[in-house]
């Protein structure tokens, strides 16, 4: 809980601002209404290059204001989802309102869209919105099965939990992840493989832990981790890897400073970095190389070293004006071509993947692809030349329509709920071997641009079933021993998170 003592639950964030954010978005949606009902170009014009931006404004003050009033709420998924869909569906429309002529005809290559189309977009986003807040609202109102803190508890000791999980993940990452994903293997790795792989890269918050306890080896270890979590990521050329790996570096930090203008800060740094450096340099390297990443460190740094030399230049006259950086961001055309098909009597079928979602690819060798963004990129242009997002709630639209886009808004809503309690009692309690189950949740959240069935449904069946399985084998292995004296550096409360100290 966020705070016992005033009465305030795991999410009382989304009580307290629940009648300033729905509203904000009901009259966000009403205003859409009115525009589209005059029939008049220029008001849905004004429509559409405003109200996505007020709204956005909304989501990222409020998920502000939370993390400086509730600091462990940043542990929940809620004000990372907030900030996210700011940036999807709060800054991205506008890029076909206020980019540049390039840039909207590089979007409309995909599928156009015209005023009335972005704002049909701009609707479904912000009913998205209500119903993940309203369904967040309601969970957080229900007590049963809510974990409590205990009051006297030695906690797991993040020394041990961080070399189980390098123990788990380190071989998988290195002898079975890393040869596949570089194309050095002809077998089809399963995901719950792949996914115990992830193990190395989230032993970095315990290890922050464990630094801050005055554990020198885990300082040293702690390093040469975060280093060695990114080169990866540079040699697999994965935007993605190196971004997961930033996040857990700074979820470390906060787990043992909770220093909010530091989060932020590190925030705007990471921002600018991806869109300034990573993303343009991951698209050069995967043109020069011709596949999706490089077979060794030197070809990555060779990629690297001709980037910095003409790779921007190149990259500026292979899309000559196109801000790709913000082109990224808009999902309009896929949520445009999904709204177009459900309404002409072809509704997608990737919810009725579920059923596989419980199935290990091991026990099924014919189980589909669980990602369909290939298949969606055929739809649309009758191409598999590249993978197309669209995000759960155009998904939901493309699988049912407004009511599913109701029903699985609340569903989203309510898991983040339930996750977010976990999470905070996880923390405050020094449960570090739930970390895995904790990153989970503040992922999916960062993630609304992904496919529900294997994000939302298979994503959080895995880590659960994993969690659960090492807390029955190692729970007595990582429990803390003994409580650690107190130093100058570091400090402990009731067996939690240490705060005011670092690696």
């Amino acid at each position: 809980m966020l705070d016992e003592r005033r009465g305030v639950g795991t999410l009382a964030w989304v009580r307290a601002h629940f009648v300033l954010l729905s509203g904000s978005a009901v009259s966000a949606i009403a205003l859409y209404a009115l525009a589209s009902g005059s029939d008049d170009p220029g008001w849905m014009h004004v429509a559409n290059g405003s109200l996505p931006a007020v709204l956005g404004a909304v989501c990222l003050w409020i998920g502000y204001r939370t993390a400086r009033k509730h600091p462990p709420a940043l542990w929940t998924p809620l004000p990372w989802f907030l900030a996210a869909w700011a940036a999807y569906y709060g800054f991205g429309p506008l890029a076909y309102v206020y980019g540049a002529p390039e840039t909207v005809a590089y979007m409309d290559a995909l599928y156009p869209v015209d005023e009335r189309a972005l704002l049909r977009t701009n609707v479904l986003n912000a009913v998205g919105l209500v119903a993940v807040v309203v369904g967040a609202a309601l969970f957080s109102r229900i007590r049963i099965g809510a974990p409590q803190a205990p009051r006297r508890s030695t906690g797991d000791d993040p020394w041990r939990v961080a070399l189980l999980f390098l123990t788990v993940g380190v071989p998988v990452k290195y002898f079975f992840e890393l040869p596949y994903v570089l194309g050095l293997v002809d077998f089809i790795l399963p995901g719950s493989v792949q996914y115990l792989g992830t193990f190395s890269g989230l032993a970095i918050v315990p290890l922050a832990a464990a630094a801050a306890g005055g554990r020198r080896k885990a300082r040293l270890l702690f390093w040469v981790l975060v280093a060695s979590e990114i080169v990866v990521g540079f040699v697999m050329l994965s935007k993605l890897r190196i971004m997961e790996t930033v996040l857990l570096f700074v979820l470390g930090q906060y787990a043992v400073r909770q220093r909010i203008k530091r989060l932020l800060v590190a925030g705007l740094i990471v921002a600018v970095g991806y869109v300034a450096v990573l993303s343009p340099f991951v698209n050069f390297a995967r043109t020069m190389l011709g596949r999706a990443s490089a077979r060794h460190v030197a070809e990555a740094v060779s990629a690297g070293q001709a980037y910095l030399g003409e790779g921007r230049e190149v990259l500026a006259d292979v899309l000559p004006g196109v801000q790709a950086w913000w082109s990224r961001l808009a999902y309009s055309n896929a949520q445009a071509f999904a709204m177009d098909q459900y309404d002409q009597g072809e509704p997608g079928w990737t919810f009725a993947m579920v059923g596989y979602a419980f199935v290990p690819r091991f026990l099924y060798g014919d189980k589909p692809i669980m990602t369909p963004g290939f298949d969606f990129t055929y739809l649309i242009q009758g191409t598999h030349a590249s993978s197309t997002g669209l995000g759960f709630v155009g998904e939901a639209y493309w699988n049912g329509g407004w009511l599913l886009v109701i029903l699985i808004g609340l569903l989203v809503g309510s898991l983040f709920a339930m996750l977010g309690r976990f999470s905070i009692y996880s923390v405050q309690s020094g449960r570090w071997l739930y970390v895995p189950l904790v990153f989970q949740a503040i992922y999916l959240a960062l993630r609304p641009d992904d496919w529900f069935v294997p994000s939302y449904v298979g994503g959080v069946l895995q880590v659960v079933l994993v969690v659960a399985l090492m807390r029955l084998a190692f729970s007595t292995a990582v429990r803390q021993r003994h409580k650690r004296p107190e130093s100058s550096r570091a400090r402990r409360t009731d067996g939690g998170p240490l705060v005011e100290a670092g690696p």
